[in-house]
């Protein structure tokens, strides 16, 4: 009798258990949230998955991974995601045009990228007349390649423009012979000599006003699912801070993310730079400056209609709701 009583005891309670576990399952609410395709700094931002501090926070959060910053904009205005992260200038550019979105912080307000070149370029004036490679006209490759040739005295408008993809592709390009330079994430620096290029210059000396990744949403989220977007920041954050102070686990789960061996050097090139250069930002906070500066580059590559007031399309409560959450 006892025996029997014993199991029926322990069944009893792995039901409660499996039912508890249940319930806690489905009261977590889905959030998808767009982002460009993994690369070596993967593990930085998948971190916040990794540990379950979306979790903690009620969030069952899906990334959404996306061929460039164009694309992560779409997706947003098409309802597919709930949050987005990109380079801001496609941002800034649907915004121009009448789409209603705001700014509620950044994971990463340094730029790691380089502008890489054939072997046989040797300084900025060999790249008129060349072949840059970018992701799609105007975006932020073609823009920031632009601008970092321009205040190294080269000549920008004499460039032949070709679309070749995302960063993996336009390094494939480069490396093939198929294009003559492209600016694409530092993570390559380590491998320019196996691949046959070189990198030339680096942004953050450059052009140290171009921001990073912005997280944005559209209006109406504010409205509909502010709650959801606040404990999404709060995990975010939570996820940004824990990657950069666990160098190992970050390196590991980067590798893990982008299926590459965790020994490849990328991982800890791109997370010793970010470390370094005080890349990713513990509080979220959104970069005013660089955004205004920004806006300036666009117009003179008319990529805007006219100058933008920033103030309607910068909300800073979200991400001051978040960090209380945080400190608690």
């Amino acid at each position: 009798m006892r025996v029997r009583m014993t199991k029926l005891t322990a069944a009893a309670i792995g039901l409660l258990l499996g039912l508890s576990i249940s319930a806690s399952a489905q009261t977590l609410t889905k959030w998808r949230h767009g982002l460009v395709s993994a690369k070596g700094d993967a593990g930085i931002f998948y971190m916040a998955i990794e540990k379950g501090f979306f979790k903690n926070h009620g969030l069952d959060v899906e990334y959404v991974e996306l061929r460039g910053d164009a694309d992560v904009v779409r997706a947003l205005l098409a309802d597919q995601c709930d949050s987005v992260e990109g380079s801001p200038g496609p941002a800034l550019v649907a915004i121009d045009r009448g789409a209603q979105m705001k700014f509620i912080g950044s994971s990463m307000i340094g730029y790691p990228y380089a502008l890489y070149v054939s072997k046989n370029i040797n300084s900025w004036e060999d790249l008129k007349g060349k072949t840059l490679g970018t992701s799609a006209p105007g975006a932020t490759p073609e823009l920031i390649a632009r601008e970092m040739i321009k205040r190294k005295g080269g000549d920008p408008n004499s460039l032949q423009i070709a679309n070749v993809g995302g960063t993996s592709g336009r390094i494939k390009a480069l490396a093939g012979g198929k294009i003559d330079a492209t600016a694409a994430s530092t993570e390559y620096i380590p491998e320019q000599e196996k691949l046959g290029i070189k990198a030339l210059g680096l942004a953050h000396e450059i052009v140290p006003e171009w921001p990073r990744f912005l997280i944005s949403v559209q209006s109406k989220t504010l409205t509909t699912k502010r709650d959801e977007m606040v404990n999404f920041m709060a995990g975010y954050i939570e996820g940004l801070n824990y990657a950069m102070s666990h160098r190992d686990e970050t390196i590991a789960l980067g590798a893990k993310i982008t299926k590459i061996a965790a020994t490849e050097p990328i991982f800890a090139a791109v997370f010793d730079e970010a470390k370094k250069g005080d890349y990713v930002s513990p509080t979220a906070e959104i970069p005013t400056e660089k955004l205004k500066w920004l806006v300036g580059v666009l117009l003179e590559a008319k990529r805007l209609n006219k100058p933008l007031d920033l103030t309607p399309f910068l909300d800073e409560s979200v991400r001051v709701d978040a960090l209380k959450i945080v400190k608690k």
